[in-house]
């Protein structure tokens, strides 16, 4: 991060905000004069101060705007802007037949998880408003909330009908893929609308965050979830979760100073938000940590192998079927089997153990690799909570505590892929992982705790 410094950006340009308004408003309202407003606002270091003197003072403003309604929309959004959600919702409401009143009373809408009032409201704009496809592009928001993905990607492909393939269609066509759980092409769409438009600092944002989540781990898509994030640093006003995320991967990096700064800023201005604190902590005790790199690169790289799904190999569709119905998805699960045990399921023959045992000496693994490991290890004490909780709690996947991406990261490195791995862990077996801290700790303490479960004592 070259000179990245989240609370300077330009200075005064010798333009106030009521000339900025007034300016605006001449030119007649669009979308873009609020990003230009929030923009000019947030582009000095003391911004969201100038915001707060100019709504306190918005009577001498009213004063050089000539329409009530573009009034009423200008202060609601600026109140929007600086996170008074109450407040900009009141104003808005005060004129919501406004075009513009009613687009940012339905974002705030959203924010507040109300789709069926967002819809209801947007309906009246999405025909003959000049506005139209901005409240359109609302109710695919709010189809998505409601979770009707049918109803999000059939207004969308109306949109699509009618206005072609822009950066915006790229976008939400993501956030349906998304809802989908289809996430490599909801990165793909992402990628569409930040190639048709970089300042789409939307897309950026979504696109840095499922390469960071959901994508495969290698160098090159970490690159581009580091280089979304730093763009959506041009956005005004800079979105906290953009600076969190982006300090997380500056922390996986080992980059902890950048980490720190990212933590920092967001304290300025938030002073009490809990996970910044943490993550700071969390970054600067990691400026003193020793571990073995190369060691660690190593284990990294051979859990990335066993990470591969079998899917990803030219197999017999016989074979195929065998692994998918045995419910061995990667390699790393394929090693856990044995020859006799794979031979032993139907229609699994000599044939397909063969194609198998070749696959897998590609890799340099073996069949009954993985238990081989297990044997090797010395046997520790067992969660006595493991007696008394469901065995079906326990055999499910850690992806259901939907864990944060460092502590997910972390799970990995120790090999703990069921929560029943978990639950045998020590709190200072998972504190001994490569950038696992007490905000990751804590993460999983709760989690856990939501499920009645603890980590072994």
């Amino acid at each position: 991060m070259e000179n990245l410094d989240i609370e300077q950006a330009q200075e005064d340009q010798g333009q106030n905000l009521k000339a900025i308004v007034s300016e605006i408003v001449g030119g007649g309202l669009q979308k873009q004069s609020f990003l230009r407003l929030s923009h000019e606002a947030y582009s000095e270091a003391n911004g969201p101060d100038k915001v707060r003197e100019l709504v306190s003072d918005w009577e001498s403003v009213a004063g050089l705007i000539p329409s009530g309604s573009d009034s009423a929309a200008l202060l609601g959004y600026l109140q929007f802007i600086l996170g008074d959600l109450d407040d900009a919702q009141k104003t808005l409401e005060s004129d919501s037949g406004s075009e513009w009143a009613s687009y940012w009373l339905c974002r705030i809408l959203l924010t507040k998880e109300k789709a069926d009032e967002v819809l209801a409201l947007a309906k009246m704009h999405q025909n003959g408003s000049p506005a139209a496809v901005d409240f359109s592009y609302l109710s695919v928001e709010a189809h998505l909330l409601n979770d009707g993905i049918e109803e999000a990607n059939g207004l969308l492909e109306s949109i699509r009908s009618s206005e072609g393939e822009s950066s915006q269609f790229a976008y939400y066509a993501g956030l349906c893929l998304e809802k989908a759980g289809d996430y490599r092409d909801a990165i793909d769409s992402h990628r569409r609308a930040v190639d048709i438009d970089e300042d789409n600092f939307d897309a950026q944002f979504r696109l840095g965050y499922l390469l960071g989540f959901h994508a495969n781990e290698d160098e090159e898509e970490s690159d581009q979830a580091l280089s979304a994030y730093e763009k959506c640093l041009q956005a005004r006003p800079i979105n906290t979760n953009v600076v969190m995320n982006l300090g997380i991967l500056y922390e996986d990096r080992e980059r902890y100073h950048d980490a720190i700064q990212c933590f920092q800023a967001v304290l300025k201005h938030h002073p009490i938000h809990p996970r910044a604190k943490l993550f700071l902590d969390d970054a600067i005790a990691s400026t003193n940590m020793f571990y073995d790199k190369e060691q660690e690169k190593k284990a990294d790289r051979q859990s990335q192998v066993l990470r591969i799904p079998v899917s990803d190999f030219e197999l017999s569709v016989r074979s195929r079927n065998c692994l998918q119905k045995m419910h061995i998805d990667s390699l790393g699960d394929l090693i856990m089997r044995t020859e006799q045990e794979l031979l032993s399921y139907k229609n699994f023959g000599e044939t397909s153990l063969t194609e198998i045992k070749e696959m897998l000496t590609q890799k340099k693994l073996r069949l009954g690799q993985g238990l081989e490991d297990i044997e090797s290890e010395p046997l520790s004490p067992r969660n006595p909570l493991e007696a008394s909780a469901d065995p079906e709690v326990l055999d499910t996947t850690i992806d259901v505590l939907n864990l944060s991406v460092r502590s997910r990261r972390c799970m990995e490195r120790l090999n703990v892929r069921m929560i029943r791995d978990l639950i045998n862990k020590t709190e200072v077996e998972l504190m001994s992982a490569k950038n696992f801290g007490m905000t990751s700790l804590t993460e999983i303490k709760q989690k856990l705790g939501e499920k009645g479960l603890a980590l072994r004592g």
